[in-house]
């Protein structure tokens, strides 16, 4: 996708008095790659170590080509959280990731926010179900997933890594 053409594909999803949630531009990559080491460092620390925690500006504008890349900002403009919906050959289904909110926003229901309008936009497409993975011994990401409606249906063995994930499904109505 070019950043005009991905900006048009994927329409304005949600709006609150808060946030705006749109399809990213290339333009967006050096503020996600920025807010990507400012989120994923709590994972870090935690001892689950992702890429995300140093991901590029070239890999970013890769991802919004190649994926869909959605972005919240605030009234100013400001980029504060970030997902990404990334077809899996493998499963037959995308699957979202690189979910990430600013450190002072966590807790906020930005999460939820970008979440469902990841959701949503699948629904649009005519996506039956969506997929993601969460490190099993994560404090709380699995919990909030199990929240949101998604449940385990495997788990997967991450040989580079200290921990194992779960796979966890959707189904979209």
């Amino acid at each position: 996708m070019d950043d005009q053409l991905g900006r048009q594909e994927i329409s304005r999803l949600l709006t609150t008095s808060e946030f705006l949630v749109e399809g990213a531009a290339i333009s967006d990559a050096k503020s996600l790659a920025e807010l990507y080491w400012d989120a994923y460092s709590e994972n870090e620390e935690l001892g689950l170590p992702a890429s995300a925690s140093s991901v590029s500006d070239l890999e970013v504008k890769q991802w919004i080509k190649d994926t869909i890349l959605l972005v919240a900002k605030e009234p100013n403009a400001a980029i504060v959280g970030t997902v990404r919906l990334k077809y899996s050959e493998e499963w037959n289904c995308f699957v979202l990731g690189r979910l990430a909110v600013k450190t002072e926003l966590k807790g906020k229901g930005l999460s939820k926010q970008l979440m469902k309008s990841a959701e949503n936009e699948l629904i649009k497409r005519g996506e039956k179900v969506i997929r993601l993975t969460v490190a099993q011994k994560h404090p709380y990401l699995p919990t909030m997933y199990k929240r949101r409606g998604y449940k385990i249906v495997g788990e997967r063995v991450v040989n580079e890594q200290s921990y194992n994930e779960f796979i966890m499904e959707k189904l979209l109505m």
